[in-house]
């Protein structure tokens, strides 16, 4: 489990501007810090700590007052695309993006898209919660990846308040979980996320649907196989090929790509859990070591060694 911690006070504005803008940009996306409010007494102090689960990042903060955005040139800075929930623990803060507009208080929870700009000011003491998703990993969970972004959710909601109590559980935890774990923990936070964020379903035919939902349940069953294949999940759902790529395309994706998705997800957990690349590249039905390396590398953003577990 990699863990970072940082922390910081001074009453030096410059320097703690400086400081601070390198701290967020580090542990969260890159930003630009505008303006800091610090304290008459005691200057302006902030505190990060980060902690990775696989591809996921869970980011616990807490800053003095001050404000930041993300314009084209940060968001070209920044290696990868993410999805980022923001969960206010306590204080206020004002979070803007596109034409959305969100007053976060304790409770609240916001969604904001790594590719667009956005803004915040921090207008009395925070402390926060972000979870960092490579928009990647949503392509494992199928069409309810396809999720709401930039509005404030509803706190009230089941769904939404499970999900925060599984992140604070996960945030206690996390540094103790036994390896083991580490997959099962990072996949139910891809699977409490989707139900939190989902959108309203979008109207599709119901056959269209239905295929889709029966050939994804087809596809994870038989991901072993070697000779899996659009034609195969036809046959094995009783749908023409046709059908099948229609049901697809429906939501902008492709049978070969959900298929190599889940491939790399599993391939992913297994490196997780300590299985040696050679031996993952085999199971999962890469012709070569080198060429899984650069499919993981290629959707992940980090090479299959990188994951592989520390003594």
């Amino acid at each position: 489990m990699s863990v970072d911690d940082w922390s910081f006070r001074t009453a030096a504005t410059d320097q703690a501007r400086e400081s601070w803008g390198r701290m967020l940009s580090t542990t969260h996306l890159p930003w630009d810090v505008r303006e800091l409010c610090p304290d008459p007494q005691t200057g302006f102090a902030a505190s990060v700590r980060r902690r990775h689960l696989a591809d996921l990042v869970l980011v616990d903060c807490s800053c003095d007052p001050c404000s930041g955005v993300r314009r084209p040139y940060e968001i070209s800075q920044t290696d990868g695309e993410y999805l980022v929930m923001l969960m206010t623990l306590s204080g206020r803060e004002l979070v803007a993006q596109a034409d959305q507009q969100s007053q976060l208080s304790p409770g609240s929870v916001v969604v904001w898209d790594s590719r667009t700009p956005a803004e915040f000011i921090v207008q009395e003491p925070l402390v926060k919660r972000s979870l960092l998703v490579p928009r990647a990993a949503l392509g494992e969970i199928g069409t309810r990846g396809e999720l709401m972004t930039g509005a404030v959710l509803d706190a009230d909601a089941p769904a939404v308040g499970l999900l925060r109590c599984y992140l604070d559980g996960l945030s206690r935890t996390i540094d103790d979980l036994p390896l083991g774990a580490h997959p099962a923990a990072r996949n139910a936070t891809i699977e409490l996320l989707a139900a939190a964020l989902q959108s309203p379903v979008i109207a599709r035919p119901i056959s269209a649907v239905a295929t889709r939902g029966a050939a994804e349940a087809f596809i994870e069953r038989n991901l072993r196989e070697r000779r899996l294949s659009p034609s195969v999940v036809a046959q094995g759902i009783g749908v023409s090929v046709r059908s099948l790529h229609r049901a697809f395309e429906d939501t902008g994706d492709t049978v070969a790509a959900f298929i190599r998705r889940l491939r790399l997800a599993r391939a992913r957990d297994d490196l997780m859990s300590g299985v040696p690349v050679s031996q993952v590249g085999r199971r999962w039905h890469y012709s070569d070591a080198s060429h899984f390396s650069r499919s993981f590398k290629r959707h992940y953003g980090r090479s299959p060694s990188e994951l592989i577990p520390t003594p």
